[in-house]
């Protein structure tokens, strides 16, 4: 048989979006260029295949404006490199030292390098403010959301429309809307796992997912993870050849505390290695968009769409006060509905109504850019700031993107000894073994730069002296 001509495979996944509802009748196409760009085809591959959708009744061109749906009959939708040896599993356990974090966060007097928030003054605070006062004005976000447990399909499909843009298309149909990332990397526990289940996590990890496995009464096993290029896959598969593991939870984009960007074929590999043994992957990326490179890194998703459950939110870079997540859960859709149903009935309606329209007015990209740049610069000037300002010794995990360093300190420096002192001198930071949860990585601390200044300079410079009088200590 030969081979599908590359043009019509594009247009059988637009037409798939165009029929699950990801781009409703009447709705712009992404252009040429984009999608020549997003699926890495030339661009007479992407015009011979917009061609072939009008030729299929689906798109028609208009001069000057691109490509659109065209309206038609309903159509039925479509569902369409670490040690490797012996590990133990844990029993999730995250004492005061989380809440202080979050405590220290709230005070002012703080210098900010502690949770990892994004800077109030880089978000699209006011704009959002007056979306907020008009759907107020027009009074329909007193709807029941109990009507929407999987969230309002306005903000579903902008969704589906900017993945199916950065290369992994989903549909509305397979997406629900959450209280935050926490919520739907929890959804998808309780979809997957009972009390007392094996799951395997970075180590070092998000100490949120450690607060949300302690909660749920799981057990963690923890896989190394290192600087650069993430999970470490040979450890990966050494621990699910020695232990029943129900579910692996990874970030494989800019990782929370290392800020590590897996490459791509480690990507292919960790799709290969669960998929092969039917253990889903809960895929946090809600770093994802903050990339300081020419192109959004992919989804380890878009290998395998059933398998892997897709979590993300919009607290890291429109706001963290909305509290508005998702999930893309493909198979399991149903059952993280219901389990939404279950605890919540359904998100906040004026929350998910406000983002969607900010989606649609067309300043998310211009957004996202301007932060890129920012954060760039920020995450720059702090490791440059460190490398002046802290002892022989110490080393610095410089990410690809979003605003988390990770800091390795000389030898023989506690992080909780360097914590204590940091806070009395009122500046916040977060100790290594805050994400793990056998209390590894003492050595190290994550700094947050998104809030980098010459003011918070300062701080840091402060902070640099107490490692250099912990580090002469350790020495003597």
């Amino acid at each position: 048989m030969d081979p599908i001509p590359l043009y019509e495979q594009f247009a059988d996944e637009l037409e798939a979006q165009i029929l699950a509802g990801t781009f409703p009748e009447g709705s712009r196409l992404p252009s040429l260029r984009e999608a020549a760009t997003s699926r890495g085809v030339s661009m007479s591959t992407a015009i011979q295949a917009f061609r072939l959708l009008e030729d299929r009744g689906l798109a028609e061109a208009r001069p000057q404006s691109g490509y659109y749906v065209k309206r038609r009959h309903k159509a039925p939708k479509i569902v369409v490199e670490a040690d490797i040896g012996p590990v133990d599993p844990m029993t999730v356990s995250i004492d005061e030292l989380s809440m202080s974090l979050f405590r220290d966060k709230l005070d002012p007097g703080f210098a900010p390098f502690g949770a990892a928030s994004p800077d109030p003054a880089l978000l699209p605070i006011e704009k959002l403010d007056r979306i907020v006062a008009s759907i107020a004005r027009e009074g329909g976000f007193a709807q029941d959301s109990s009507l929407w447990p999987e969230g309002l399909e306005e903000l579903r499909r902008s969704i589906a429309q900017r993945a199916f843009a950065s290369g992994f298309p989903i549909t509305p149909d397979e997406i629900v809307i959450t209280a935050g990332c926490t919520e739907a990397m929890s959804l998808c526990l309780l979809a997957t796992c009972r009390a007392g289940d094996l799951v395997a996590i970075e180590s070092p990890g998000y100490f949120g997912l450690l607060l949300i496995l302690e909660a749920l009464g799981l057990h963690a096993l923890e896989i190394p993870a290192l600087p650069g290029t993430g999970l470490s896959l040979d450890a990966l598969e050494f621990a699910l050849d020695n232990h029943p593991v129900k579910a692996l939870v990874a970030m494989t984009n800019f990782s929370n505390p290392l800020g590590a960007l897996m490459p791509e074929e480690s990507k292919d590999r960790l799709a290969s290695i669960l998929g092969s043994r039917g253990i889903p992957l809960i895929e946090n990326d809600i770093y994802g968009e903050l990339y300081f490179g020419e192109k959004r890194p992919s989804v380890a998703k878009s290998r395998d769409d059933e398998n892997i459950m897709l979590c993300s939110s919009f607290s890291k870079d429109i706001s963290p006060g909305y509290r508005i997540g998702w999930v893309a859960a493909g198979s399991r859709t149903k059952e993280i509905v219901k389990r939404k149903m279950a605890l919540t009935s359904g998100a906040s309606v004026l929350p998910q109504l406000a983002i969607a329209r900010y989606l649609e007015s067309g300043g998310y990209d211009a957004h996202l850019r301007a932060i890129r740049r920012a954060y760039a610069r920020r995450v720059q000037g702090m490791v440059e700031a460190i490398e002046a300002s802290f002892p022989e010794g110490t080393s610095i995990a410089e990410p690809e993107g979003g605003y988390l360093i990770w800091v390795r300190l000389p030898r023989g420096v506690d992080s909780m000894e360097l914590y204590a002192e940091a806070a009395r001198a009122r500046i916040a930071i977060a100790p290594g073994t805050l994400f793990s949860p056998s209390r590894k990585h003492k050595d190290y601390i994550r700094l947050n730069a998104s809030v980098w200044s010459q003011k918070t300079e300062k701080d840091l410079v402060r902070l640099g002296t107490m490692v250099e009088r912990l580090a002469g200590k350790a020495r003597r």
